[in-house]
């Protein structure tokens, strides 16, 4: 039996998807903590409504949406604007734990933990440092507390994604359609939510968020959030496959995959790719275009300080000096890669296939 869309019946096809790929311990774990942890969150994000009451009266507006695919500069960029402290934006720590009441109760643990020097989940040689203090994706808050995103078949429990039995139900999650159509606005509203918490706590700062598979369901935060700007990022697809399947490898669930797992994966994760910078295509066509700007990789390394200074045109603001100063530097530093991605023949692909099956995107941007 497959389940629903609701977070009851992902948990279970979760579940079911560990114990046919006899990942037993990894069951056992996720079948008792998951439930406990989001019982309690959930209890004390009740308590918010009325403990702190006033978060409900504030306003989202214009809120500034980072979109593309992983590994397109998308991080970077979020990390960067965030740097200018004109905008409201959360943290590792803030998505674990949204509710404020339980935050004022667990003050301590953060603090404790960077004392302790083991406040860090992930190390930047993996490819992506994930610590509590650092400001990091606002998927993670839907993967963590609502099972309704795509690192749950990406990364947290890949086999989802080719499973026989499964992978079809893993495909048609989160994606916008008529059967998620409940489900979506549910999780826009309760991203609403937090991020009314987050802007009370930022002083009532414009909501910068990055949030890479929030392409595959645009047209549910639209309806919640009309006045959304959004920033698409767009890399040339054979650099962003390489950089993103060598990442696999170096992360935790990839060194547990088999050769022909990560194969099996990697073939279903291509499809995926190709359906990522389509949708980015497509929101182009139905939004308008005071909605949305691009930006190439390519910008980003060549023209650094002018795609920020439009961004910020974009989205209204004007540039504090204090962070014209900190653009400025950044510019000056020539970006050096950090780590040696294998090409895209090693992962059993070819150049003339990519740019064959993403035509669509060296049309557009890399002719």
């Amino acid at each position: 039996m497959i389940g629903s869309n609701t977070t009851f019946g992902v948990f279970i096809a979760c579940l079911q998807v560990l114990f046919r790929h006899r990942r037993y311990i990894f069951f056992t774990v996720f079948f008792f903590l998951f439930p406990l942890y989001v019982a309690i969150n959930r209890l004390f994000l009740f308590l918010d409504y009325i403990l702190f009451s006033n978060f409900q009266k504030k306003e989202i507006k214009d809120p500034i949406l980072i979109m593309g695919f992983n590994r397109s500069g998308t991080t970077f960029f979020h990390h960067l604007l965030s740097k200018s402290d004109q905008f409201t934006t959360s943290t590792t720590w803030d998505f674990i734990i949204p509710s404020i009441s339980l935050k004022k109760i667990l003050w301590f643990i953060r603090p404790t933990l960077s004392l302790l020097d083991i406040d860090q989940l992930e190390t930047k040689e993996k490819g992506h440092k994930v610590a509590l203090d650092d400001i990091e994706e606002d998927e993670m808050l839907l993967f963590l507390h609502k099972l309704d995103s795509k690192w749950i078949s990406n990364n947290f429990i890949p086999w989802m994604k080719y499973d026989k039995k499964f992978k079809s139900f893993t495909s048609e999650l989160y994606i916008d359609s008529k059967k998620n159509e409940k489900r979506n606005i549910n999780s826009m509203h309760f991203c609403r939510d937090f991020w009314k918490r987050q802007t009370v706590y930022h002083g009532g700062k414009q909501l910068l968020s990055k949030s890479n598979p929030f392409i595959f369901r645009l047209k549910s935060i639209m309806k919640v959030f009309p006045d959304a700007k959004i920033i698409f990022i767009v890399r040339d697809p054979i650099d962003t496959i390489t950089s993103f399947f060598s990442m696999q490898e170096r992360i935790k669930f990839g060194n547990l995959m088999t050769k022909e797992e990560l194969n099996l994966y990697r073939n279903e994760a291509y499809k995926e790719i190709i359906d990522w910078y389509q949708e980015t295509e497509n929101a182009k066509q139905f939004l308008d275009k005071k909605h949305f700007i691009v930006l190439t990789y390519d910008e980003l390394q060549s023209n650094l300080y002018e795609s920020v200074d439009k961004s910020f045109n974009f989205i209204g603001q004007e540039m504090n000096t204090n962070f014209k100063d900190i653009l400025s530097e950044k510019s000056s530093i020539k970006h050096v890669k950090k780590h040696q991605n294998k090409t895209i023949d090693d992962f059993g692909f070819t150049a003339k296939q990519v740019k064959k099956d993403f035509a669509f995107v060296y049309e557009e941007y890399f002719s």
